[in-house]
């Protein structure tokens, strides 16, 4: 009876702490700079769990397990070099000083391009972060149903989700990292002792695994390195994963640094512990790879959960939980921050007006149970996910680097680079993407740059065009 109940004793005593733990920093009174980026004096290392919790989802953990059973070295070398999208991060926070008392990605573009590109911005974060929490709890139920029996998920998931809402929405973003570092110590901890697991259930020494891995063409360096289709789309869908963590939660912890000093070190750290995690659920697919070579993508939990204690479904229930609920929370504090600050400014015209904190929370609650309420409707949004990054990249990360560069254009310029951005993508997803498997994020956001580069130097060429002819008319 004990060990049937373990799994349920497991994930209630994890859920009852991150309740304890979020009640416990949302009792400090906020202003709504505090609530939206903290006093800026995190300490490094909390700062670097809090990129981690937030980096690495419970969806990318389930995802990365199936995708390198199915595709092999491929997804592990693109997994791998994905992860370095932190490092550019990091590389642009150095380059932040002028931005650091920003409260968002949207106020930034907005302080350089004016009001109508920061609105279109928030608005894509606002849909960004609706998208992101309904996966995340898609796979909290996913998580809880595979786990436990003697309770309904549903219940479970809903009751996890409003403890999710509760603390991110009243205690505000010093609540999220506190949480985070809880959910990220977990994870951290349980996933190389699962993947320990599922090597011990092989039955096979180190000494055997490597020379079954040469033996299958997914493993094999010169299918992967020849120069055909398939390179060209690892190397798009890569440069797309690196841009990727250009996003609104990834640069909140940029904005909550006290400078980009301590911000480039930050990000600097979560690179090597980011591949840390990334490696070991690698070799989970690859231990699971070994022990099913035949199963498909989708029955690679089927595996996992195949003969597996039951101490061992209440720890990867509570490590796929921990993931989700941290990337959620700071989703959904992002989400809030967009229509809070960004948006009802943006109608305003004010710096701060009365109520911003009542209503930036009333956001997040809202934004919270919409995505959840998503889940009950639709099974599988995956295909949503894939359009919403598909626009978001393309608008919004090209105008940010070149803020930070220093590009200096109009609202106009912005505007037609971001419309080239979609048309892009949109062209893309349906005459060559369906053709050649290649990822067009990428090169839809390049095109979102430098459309408007060409256009902002074109418009000076005429303006200065336009000058030398009135003034020769004056002469005449």
């Amino acid at each position: 009876m004990i060990s049937f109940d373990a799994p349920l004793c497991i994930l209630s005593a994890f859920l009852l702490l991150t309740l304890v733990v979020g009640i416990h920093f949302s009792r400090k009174k906020n202003t709504f700079r505090t609530y939206a980026v903290g006093n800026k004096q995190f300490a490094t290392a909390t700062l670097v769990a809090t990129v981690l919790a937030t980096a690495y989802s419970g969806g990318g953990l389930a995802r990365n397990v199936e995708q390198v059973h199915e595709l092999g070295l491929y997804w592990i070398i693109v997994s791998i070099l994905g992860d370095l999208g932190l490092w550019v991060v990091g590389w642009l926070a150095l380059r932040m000083g002028a931005f650091m008392h920003n409260l968002s990605m949207a106020e930034t573009i907005g302080s350089i391009y004016g009001k109508c590109p920061r609105v279109i911005v928030a608005l894509c974060s606002i849909g960004s972060s609706v998208t992101m929490v309904a996966m995340q709890v898609h796979v909290m139920a996913s998580s809880i149903g595979i786990c436990i029996h003697t309770v309904d998920p549903k219940l479970i998931t809903v009751c996890s989700t409003l403890i999710l809402i509760f603390y991110s929405s009243f205690g505000g973003i010093r609540t999220v990292v506190f949480t985070d570092v809880v959910q990220f110590m977990t994870f951290a901890v349980i996933l190389p002792f699962f993947s320990w697991f599922i090597f011990m259930k092989l039955g096979k020494p180190f000494s055997e695994i490597f020379p079954l891995l040469q033996e299958q063409d997914t493993f094999q360096l010169s299918t992967i390195f020849h120069y055909d289709m398939n390179l060209i789309a690892m190397v798009a869908l890569v440069l797309s994963i690196l841009a990727s963590y250009i996003d609104a939660p990834i640069l909140h912890r940029v904005y909550m640094s006290s400078g980009p000093t301590q911000a480039r070190n930050v990000f600097r750290y979560a690179v090597f512990f980011g591949i840390c995690i990334n490696m070991v659920i690698c070799l989970i697919g690859l231990f699971i790879f070994i022990g099913a070579p035949e199963a498909s993508a989708v029955k690679v939990w089927d595996y996992i959960m195949t003969d597996i204690p039951p101490v061992f479904k209440g720890l990867l229930s509570v490590s796929l939980l921990a993931m989700a609920m941290s990337t959620a929370d700071s989703c959904l504090h992002s989400g809030a921050i967009a229509v809070g600050h960004d948006m009802l400014e943006s109608i305003r015209g004010t710096k701060t007006y009365p109520y911003q904190l009542q209503l930036t929370r009333i956001a997040s609650i809202f934004i919270g149970l919409f995505a959840m309420g998503l889940t009950f409707y639709y099974s599988n949004l995956l295909d949503l996910l894939k359009l919403n990054l598909g626009l978001y990249l393309p608008i919004t990360v090209a105008p940010f680097i070149l803020a930070v560069f220093g590009f200096r254009g109009t609202s106009h310029t912005v505007l037609i680079g971001m419309a080239s951005g979609v048309l892009t993508i949109l062209a893309w997803n349906k005459w060559v993407e369906p053709s050649t498997g290649i990822d067009g994020s990428f090169i839809a956001m390049a095109a979102n740059g430098l459309t408007m580069v060409t256009v902002h130097y074109l418009l000076k060429i005429m303006r200065k065009y336009k000058l030398s002819c009135a003034k020769a008319t004056n002469y005449l």
